[in-house]
C-alpha cells in the first residue's frame, strides 16, 4: 500500500511551483534594479548639478582660505589684479556659495559684464566651473592686470573676468555667473543680490 494521498502530493507540487515562481520574480526584480542603477551611473546629471545658493543681499564676504579664513574681506586689502575666494559670512558649509572676488580697473570692464553688479572695481563670479564643478583659480598678469584670467585646472576651461567671465577656452559651456557686490561704509564687501545666471555644471 502506497503511503500518503493524492491530495498531499498536489499540495506539495503547488508549494514547489510557488517557491519556483517566487525565486524567478525575485531574480527579475534584482536584475531590473541592477539595470536601473547602471543607467543612473551612465546618465549625465541634470544641468545645474543640484547647486543652490543661500546667499542673501547684505551678506558680508569673508575669506575662504588661509589663516584669515572666515574673517571679513576688507576692500583696502586688495589691489588691482588681486583675486580671492570668498563665502558669505556664516554660510561656508554650502559649496554653491563659493565666489571668486576680483579687483580690476573700472575701465577694464567690457560687455557682457553687468556693471550694476560691480563697485569700485570689484566684481564677483561663481567659483564653480560650469563644466564639471571644479573650483576655479586666478591667473594674475602682474604686467597687465586686465589680461588676468580665471582658469579651471581640471579640464583647462578659461574665463575672462573683464568680459562677464565669458568662456575663452576649454570645455565649459557657459560663463561663470556674476553676482552683485558693494563696498560698505566700514570697508567690508557685501553681496547685493543673487547670481545673474546658472551655477554649477551645465553639461
Amino acid at each position: 500500500m502506497v503511503s500518503g494521498s493524492p491530495g498531499e502530493g498536489g499540495k506539495e507540487g503547488i508549494t514547489r511551483r510557488r517557491f519556483t515562481l517566487g525565486m524567478l520574480l525575485a531574480s527579475l526584480a534584482g536584475g531590473f534594479g541592477s539595470l536601473l542603477a547602471m543607467l543612473k551611473v551612465l546618465t549625465p546629471e541634470k544641468k545645474g548639478g543640484g547647486y543652490a545658493t543661500t546667499i542673501q543681499p547684505g551678506d558680508v564676504l569673508v575669506s575662504a582660505q588661509g589663516s584669515g579664513a572666515g574673517t571679513p574681506i576688507m576692500a583696502s586689502s586688495m589691489k588691482v589684479g588681486d583675486a580671492v575666494l570668498a563665502y558669505p559670512a556664516g554660510k561656508s558649509s554650502n559649496p554653491a556659495n563659493l565666489v571668486q572676488l576680483i579687483k580690476l580697473e573700472e575701465t577694464a570692464f567690457k560687455p557682457p559684464t553687468d556693471m550694476a553688479l560691480t563697485d569700485k572695481g570689484f566684481v564677483a563670479y561663481s567659483a564653480i566651473c560650469t563644466h564639471l564643478g571644479c573650483t576655479v583659480s586666478w591667473m594674475a598678469n602682474t604686467q597687465s592686470p586686465a589680461a588676468s584670467f580665471t582658469e579651471c585646472f581640471c579640464h583647462n576651461s578659461i574665463f575672462d573676468p573683464a568680459q562677464g567671465a565669458k568662456v575663452m577656452g576649454g570645455p565649459a559651456p557657459i560663463p561663470l555667473a556674476q553676482i552683485g557686490v558693494k563696498v560698505a561704509k566700514d570697508g567690508t564687501l557685501a553681496f547685493t543680490g543673487g547670481f545673474n545666471g546658472p551655477i554649477g555644471p551645465q553639461v
